[in-house]
Parts: C-alpha cells; structure tokens; sequence
C-alpha cells in the first residue's frame, strides 16, 4: 500500500505539492481524479489539477462517481481524490459501489493521492475532518488504509477563532474520549508519504509544516519534514 495524504491543494493551486505528487506516482505518470467531494464545477476542477500536474509530467483522467463505473475504477493505474466536503465525498463514493474496489486497489498496489478530503477518506472514518455533514450521513467508515484518523488543515491555534471557542486539539481529545484509534493532524502545505510493505509500514512527514500525533491519555507529540511518524 501506497498512499500520498496532502493537507490542502494551496495557492497557487497544488504548486507546494506537484513536484512531490509526481515523484510519489513515478514511474506511474498518469493519474484519474475523483472529484467526488465537490458541489458542482466538476469538471473545471479536473482541469485545474490537470494544469497543476503536467509541468511534472502526469497526465490527469477525471473520474465521475456518476458517469463512471465500478470497472472504470478499476483500470484506473493511480488515483487522485480531491478536496470539498468530507461527507458529500464519502456518500458519493458508497453510492457509485467504489469504496470496497478502490480499497482493494490501493491493497493491492494502486497509488493513492489524497488532498483534504481526499486525505481524510484513507482512514478507518472520517469523524476527525472539519467538514459539516450537510449530506446527513449516518455511516462513517472509509477506506482504512492507515490504522489513524487525519485532520487536515491543523492548526494548534487559530487567530481568527471566538475568545474561547474549542481549540483544535480540544476537538481531538473529544473524539479520543470515543474511539481509541490515533488522530495525526497534518498542517497546511504539509503530506505524509506513507507505506505499507511486507507488514512493516512507515509514515514519513514532508513540505513545510508538522504532523501532530493524538494519542488517548497522551500529550500529543511532534514530527516536521523528513521524519518518520511514530505511532
């Protein structure tokens, strides 16, 4: 298993993470693209990631939870799941019937890039994003690739908040009080490259910022660009 989870796409559109994007998939160089967590303008946002990707040589397919099959999925030689909403992108995906294919794709060796949302679907569920569940899901569970939750767009403080509103890891710790799976909250214009092979995985930190690990009745703990996360 391999699989590339990006906090957020950035601005200028994915250019902190193109260059990471392309060395991940080599010597794949073409990639299909659900846009799945999107409401609406879907098919300008393939061509956004399609212009993003071809200065590092990676041909973007756009694949549509609604126009595209089960089948279609499976040729696919590397997948690409976007940012939006967490929930609307969950919901699509179980109704399209790509959740158990697109696992055992990647189980089996199909490389796996996620931004944001896309990043929050390879956990066991995705009860950690940010996202409101204005699709009204009732079933949480995703693709489980790695044994942690995600929390893309961490950040430990935010300036912009209420005085007193829940922080973050406040929000974090409430969900550790439920389910004991660890939660890795990644910051802005920050990827885990992660690897799963011959049993042994690793989880290596890249770009700018840090992965903060969430552990039950555990002060979380650090890890910046290059080091491997330990769990």
């Amino acid at each position: 298993m391999r699989a590339l989870l990006i906090s957020n796409s950035g601005n200028p559109f994915l250019a902190h993470c193109a260059a990471a994007i392309g060395e991940f998939l080599a010597p794949v160089r073409s990639v299909a693209f659900v846009s799945a967590a999107a409401y609406g303008e879907e098919d300008a946002y393939c061509a956004r990631v399609r212009e993003a990707l071809k200065p590092v040589g990676v041909d973007v397919e756009h694949l549509h939870t609604e126009q595209h099959s089960a089948d279609e999925l499976e040729r696919a030689r590397a997948i690409f799941v976007g940012g939006g909403n967490t929930y609307h992108l969950l919901r699509r995906v179980r109704e399209a019937g790509w959740l158990e294919p697109l696992r055992a794709r990647v189980r089996d060796g199909m490389p796996y890039v996620g931004s944001s949302a896309g990043s929050n679907l390879a956990g066991p569920n995705i009860l950690t994003t940010n996202d409101w569940n204005v699709d009204g899901m009732t079933q949480f569970d995703a693709l489980g690739l790695v044994p942690f939750n995600l929390n893309p767009h961490y950040q430990e403080t935010d300036p912009t908040a209420a005085p007193f509103a829940e922080t973050r890891d406040e929000r974090i710790e409430q969900y550790l009080h439920v389910r004991d799976n660890p939660v890795v909250g990644i910051e802005e214009q920050t990827w885990l490259a992660c690897e799963e092979k011959g049993g042994r995985a690793t989880y290596r930190v890249g770009g700018a910022g840090r992965a903060r690990v969430f552990r039950r009745n555990t002060t979380p703990y650090d890890f910046r660009s290059g080091e491997s996360v330990v769990l």
